[in-house]
Formats: structure tokens, C-alpha cells, sequence
């Protein structure tokens, strides 16, 4: 067992690494900036916190494992347990879903709520060590061996010491505010060239007090509006709703069509999306919060996994490598799927091996690699969006669409592409024959009538069975 390990950053991809690192060192170091309250608080170094977020199968899976009795726990303290075509109003580019059981549960709930549940049960294992208002501000390497990391540089803020952390790992987790290229530059070391997907999004969001009871017609749990460029739509919204008998709202626009961030406006915007069922939803809540707004929404991967000589003691995980549009959900989902990268690393390699580091980098990018390919492709359908990689084939972008089609009426479809959407399956499942080709067909079936047969969409969505 190795001596110590440090974790900079105490969000998501943070404790989930320092959860397979007690496996494997007697002790282990987590740093962040902000205070780190006990309970589910705000906390200024996770703006994104306002808005809304998913923990979708997988990483609700990964985290019970991680933490046994997480899930049982984040439900017994409001967490929403959805299944989201079924329970949602869900209006996806091509018109309504079909109101269908997917076999797949997302839960809901405010960020503040899942971390807190997390940081007290990773502090209770009794190794880690949780040092808020603590800020990295570089790598340590020892003059004797300067071509291995061997600690961190720290400041406590607000006028505390400047310290040198020893470390026999250290494991960037500080996610799009990493300084780790910088860091490596300065140390003459080799640096990851950047892939960048930036559709020019934007959210607002606002918090509401829900009602106690709804009309009887408004069955759905959730609501979730997408743009439409294919009719010159970009801004879409989505409410969920979290712990407390609240809601988040939250607009969110493509293609530089930035939501209002006055009250005003946000309200007006709910109103001129595809369906007006979000603003009703707003008149019937109360809100109990200004609006907030956020941009810098880019998918961004650092090609670690490339670099011919990685410097050895340090690895960069999960949002510090790679991020995605939050819209589709998939941080802390990636972030526990990079922990167990590092866990099975270290089960196979010696930390000490020169070829530590690239096993675990290339180990990472493939447990990453269909998330990228998920977010990317959704995002390089709007207009004027920059990217580093080649635009998407005709037919991928025909397969892509057929999927959005057949997938609002066909429940043999959408049982069998959720769990890909929800990260349980590879993307490789949606060309199995008999799939692809049902797809194939419901989507030029559905084009086909949509071209001869157009029908104005319904402001609101189809009547949920009750089975």
C-alpha cells in the first residue's frame, strides 16, 4: 500500500476518486477552495449547482457501490426516482414521446443535496482527510528526481500559509478551472493538445416552490422541451424536481440564442419555446429565487491519453480531462466511471511502473469515449458551431435522427437505446442489425409522413397510460 495521495478538488470527480484510492493508500488528501459546509449548501466554487442536474442508471449504480446505501439514503431525503420517458413530458426535435416504461431510472435532485451525502460518507471512512479554503497552486517535484511529480504547492486562503503537500499520487479533480496545463508547461513537461465542440449554449435558471397538487391532466413528474433546428428553434427548457417540494426551471439556448437572465424575460422566453407548457408550469409555482445564468457550456477533451511521456505521480480525472453541455447529464455519471478507471489502474499496475500513468489515460478515454461521442454529435447539429473534429457523415446524421424519431413511438427502441443514452451499454449496441434496421425504417417512415402528411405539433403531450 502506497503512503499518500493527493485529490485536488472535492466535487464529484474528486470524492469519487478518493473513495478507490482508500483501497490502495494509508492516506489520502482532498483540497478544495471553498468552505465545505455539512449539509446540502451552496457553495461558491460550483456555480453550475443552480441549475439543473440527473444522476442517470449508471453512475446511480457506481455511487451505491461506491457508497452502499447511497441510493437509499439520497431517496429517503427527496430525491426523485424517475422513469423519464414515462414520467416526463418529454418533447424531443421530432414531436411528443410517447408516454413508455424504459426500464431505466434517473433520479433528481439538487447538486448541493448529492454532494453533501457523499462528502459525509467518504469523511466517515476515517482516511481522508476533507482541508477546505485550500487552493493548489502547483506541482511539487523534488529537486534530486525534477522529472517526477511528487506533491502539490497549496495556499490557504485568506491569508493563510504557503505549504508543500508530499504526495505519491497526485490526482487533478478540480474539473474546468484545472490549471494542469499551465502546471505541466512550466515544468518543461509534455502537454495534451485539446479537442473543442462549442455550440455556443447558455442556461438561465430559476428555483420555484411547487404546488401541493397538480390539475388532474398535468400527470407528468418532469417536463423536457428540446429545440428544434431543423424549424429554427435553439432554446429549449426542462423542469425537474428536486428535494423540498421544489422545481428547477431552466431555459437553455443554442447557437449564441443566450436565455434572459432578468426575471422578466425568463418568464417571457418560457412562453415562445415549441410548447407553452413550461410557462404554465411556472404560473402554477412560486418563485423563490432570481434567475441565474452561466455560459462557457463547451464539450472540451484533453488528450491525455495521447501524450507520448506523461509526467510520472500525476493523472488528471474526469471533468479536468473532459467536459461536456451539462445538458445531457452525463458529469457526475463520468465522474464515478473515471474513478473506477483509476481503481482497476492501480489494481493492475504499480504506480511506481513507467507506464502507470498512460494505462491509466488511455484506460480513462475509453471509459469516456461514447460520453464525447453522445455530447458532440447533438451539439454539431446547430448552426455555427466550432469544432475540432469532422463534421458528422449524412448517414450518421440520417441514423442519429431516426433514432429521435422512431424512439418517441416505438417502445422496442427506446428500451434498447436509453440504457445507451443512460451510459449502461456502448454506443456499438444501437448497429446491432435487427435494431438499426428497425430504426432505420421508423425513422424514414416518420420522415416520409411527416414530408407528405405535416400536422401542426400539440402545445401539449400525449395522455400517460396508466400501466
Amino acid at each position: 500500500m502506497q503512503n499518500h495521495a493527493v485529490v485536488l478538488g472535492a466535487g464529484m470527480s474528486g470524492l469519487s476518486a478518493a473513495r478507490v484510492l482508500e483501497r490502495f493508500f494509508e492516506k489520502i488528501t482532498v483540497l478544495d477552495r471553498d468552505d465545505l459546509p455539512e449539509g446540502p449548501t451552496a457553495r461558491a466554487g460550483v456555480p453550475q449547482a443552480r441549475h439543473v442536474h440527473a444522476l442517470v442508471t449508471r453512475g446511480a449504480q457506481e455511487l451505491d457501490a461506491l457508497f452502499p446505501g447511497f441510493l437509499a439514503e439520497y431517496e429517503a431525503k427527496g430525491a426523485h426516482a424517475l422513469d423519464v420517458p414515462y414520467d416526463g413530458a418529454i418533447l424531443r426535435t421530432f414531436g411528443w414521446q410517447q408516454p413508455m416504461r424504459s426500464g431505466c431510472t434517473v433520479y433528481l435532485a439538487s447538486r448541493d443535496l448529492t454532494e453533501s451525502i457523499v462528502r459525509r460518507r467518504l469523511r466517515e471512512g476515517g482516511r481522508v482527510e476533507i482541508l477546505p479554503r485550500t487552493e493548489a497552486t502547483g506541482l511539487y517535484v523534488r529537486p534530486d528526481a525534477p522529472g517526477r511529480a511528487a506533491g502539490v504547492l497549496v495556499v490557504q486562503r485568506g491569508g493563510g500559509a504557503h505549504l508543500t503537500l508530499p504526495a505519491d499520487l497526485v490526482v487533478d479533480a478540480s474539473g474546468r478551472s484545472s490549471k494542469a496545463l499551465s502546471w505541466l508547461a512550466s515544468l518543461g513537461a509534455e502537454v495534451p493538445r485539446e479537442e473543442v465542440v462549442d455550440c455556443y449554449s447558455g442556461y438561465s435558471s430559476r428555483w420555484y416552490e411547487a404546488p401541493e397538487a397538480l390539475p388532474p391532466d398535468h400527470w407528468w413528474k418532469l417536463v423536457w422541451l428540446d429545440p428544434s433546428p431543423q424549424e429554427h428553434q435553439f432554446v429549449g427548457g426542462v423542469l425537474f424536481p428536486v428535494e423540498g417540494r421544489r422545481w428547477i426551471l431552466t431555459l437553455v439556448g443554442y447557437a449564441k440564442q443566450y436565455p434572459p437572465s432578468d426575471e422578466e424575460g425568463f418568464f417571457r422566453m418560457l412562453g415562445e419555446l415549441r410548447s407553452p407548457i413550461l410557462q404554465r408550469m411556472a404560473e402554477l409555482g412560486r418563485p423563490i429565487s432570481p434567475v441565474y445564468s452561466s455560459r462557457a457550456n463547451q464539450n472540451r477533451l484533453r488528450r491525455f491519453d495521447q501524450l507520448a511521456k506523461p509526467l510520472p505521480g500525476f493523472v488528471a480525472v474526469s471533468d479536468s480531462v473532459c467536459t461536456f453541455n451539462p445538458m445531457y447529464g452525463q458529469g457526475m455519471t463520468v465522474a464515478t466511471l473515471s474513478a473506477r478507471a483509476l481503481e482497476s489502474t492501480l489494481t493492475r499496475v504499480s504506480l511506481g511502473d513507467p507506464g502507470f500513468e498512460r494505462v491509466f489515460f488511455g484506460s480513462q478515454q475509453r471509459a469516456l469515449r461514447d460520453a464525447w461521442n453522445l455530447a458532440t454529435s447533438a451539439d454539431m447539429r446547430f448552426p455555427g458551431t466550432k469544432s475540432d473534429l469532422p463534421a458528422p457523415s449524412r448517414f450518421a446524421a440520417f441514423f442519429g435522427d431516426s433514432i429521435l424519431r422512431t424512439m418517441n413511438h416505438d417502445a422496442e427502441v427506446l428500451r434498447r437505446v436509453m440504457p445507451v443514452y443512460y451510459m449502461l451499454k456502448s454506443t456499438r449496441s444501437l448497429f446491432e442489425p435487427d435494431l438499426a434496421a428497425r430504426i432505420l425504417l421508423g425513422g424514414a417512415v416518420d420522415a416520409a409522413a411527416a414530408r407528405l402528411h405535416p400536422t401542426p405539433l400539440s402545445p401539449t403531450p400525449p395522455p400517460r397510460p396508466e400501466n
